[in-house]
């Protein structure tokens, strides 16, 4: 027997739906302007830096951050392949800028966004 499957109009909306909820998501979270950049050297927390001041931000010796217009670049490296330096300035909410070698992770985040990543009663 040959089955056909076919597309029926409760799953045309069931589809509709959940995409749409999931667009409303990424709006609401990912597109809040962030507050502070969070730089963290091989998983451990160097520094939170505010991006309303304008300033340049040494990392280690080894990786220099500006911010700029609440706005975050990777303006220098010393690592081979330069890959940070060429990702797009960041400002928008868990936006990141990494370089590998270096183990370097820059991420700005919004101050009101809560530490917490599960809650267990």
């Amino acid at each position: 027997m040959k089955r056909l499957y076919i597309v029926k109009k409760n799953d045309i909306i069931l589809i509709g739906t959940i995409s749409i909820i999931a667009m409303i998501f990424y709006i609401f979270v990912f597109s809040k302007e962030a507050d502070i950049v969070k730089i963290s050297i091989d998983g451990i927390e160097y520094g939170t830096y505010s991006l309303d001041k304008d300033q340049i931000i040494n990392i280690n010796n080894s990786n220099t951050l500006q911010i700029i217009d609440n706005t975050a670049t990777m303006i220098e490296a010393d690592c081979p392949d330069q890959l940070c330096i060429h990702q797009a300035s960041i400002s928008k909410n868990r936006q990141n800028i990494i370089c590998l070698p270096n183990k370097v992770i820059a991420e700005v985040i919004s101050v009101d966004e809560t530490e917490f990543d599960v809650l267990v009663y």
